[in-house]
């Protein structure tokens, strides 16, 4: 099985939504081995050693079979402002891999734009790095087909902050406004306008 990654979450001592992390370690392994894990995040972490004051980016990879490597750095979330649509109707990255070449590829072709939007058969899925919410004037909605199911994505579906629905291409300018989220972003983070979009 090729090397999968799980990014954590730490701030100011503690990690966050790690049974979402350690429900996404559980299902890709099973899914991709037959196998039940035996990697517990908990027991885990508590065995590393971290600042308690700051914000942080916990980095696990790991393999079926045990954890590869913890590397704990610094985090400041990058400044998006644009956002380029670029199309791959066969891309496949329903598991968190190590291995981001078909990502890395796409992102390449973002020209002066900050990140990519990926349309896959005319649906909306991720950017290069996080799963996408449109806000269309009274809700919050994710699309229904993500390349990636993230951690963070799946808490506020939850907890009822958003909705998913498939979002097709021709549909972003019906939204008003979009947010980028992930595990170390959350959902508090700055919105960009439907119009920094660029097709």
């Amino acid at each position: 099985m090729s090397r999968l990654i799980e990014s954590i979450k730490l701030e100011d001592g503690k990690f966050f939504n790690l049974q979402y992390h350690q429900q996404r370690i559980d299902r890709s392994i099973v899914s991709l081995t037959r196998k039940k894990n035996t990697i517990d995040l908990h027991s885990v972490l508590q065995d590393c050693k971290f600042s308690t004051l700051g914000k942080f980016k916990c980095r696990i990879m790991y393999t079926e079979k045990e954890i590869v490597d913890i590397t704990i750095n610094p985090y400041e979330a990058k400044n998006i402002t644009s956002l380029k649509i670029v199309y791959d109707n066969a891309i496949e990255y329903a598991y968190k891999f190590e291995d981001r070449s078909v990502l890395n590829n796409l992102f390449s072709q973002r020209n002066d734009c900050d990140d990519i939007l990926i349309i896959k058969n005319g649906l909306v899925t991720d950017s290069s790095y996080s799963n996408v919410v449109f806000f269309d004037g009274a809700r919050w909605i994710t699309s229904a087909k993500p390349l990636l199911a993230g951690t963070m994505r799946q808490y506020l579906l939850d907890t009822g902050a958003i909705f998913e629905d498939e979002i097709r291409v021709e549909q972003i300018s019906l939204f008003k406004k979009v947010r980028l989220i992930n595990a170390l972003l959350g959902f508090d983070v700055p919105e960009l306008s439907v119009s920094q979009i660029v097709f």
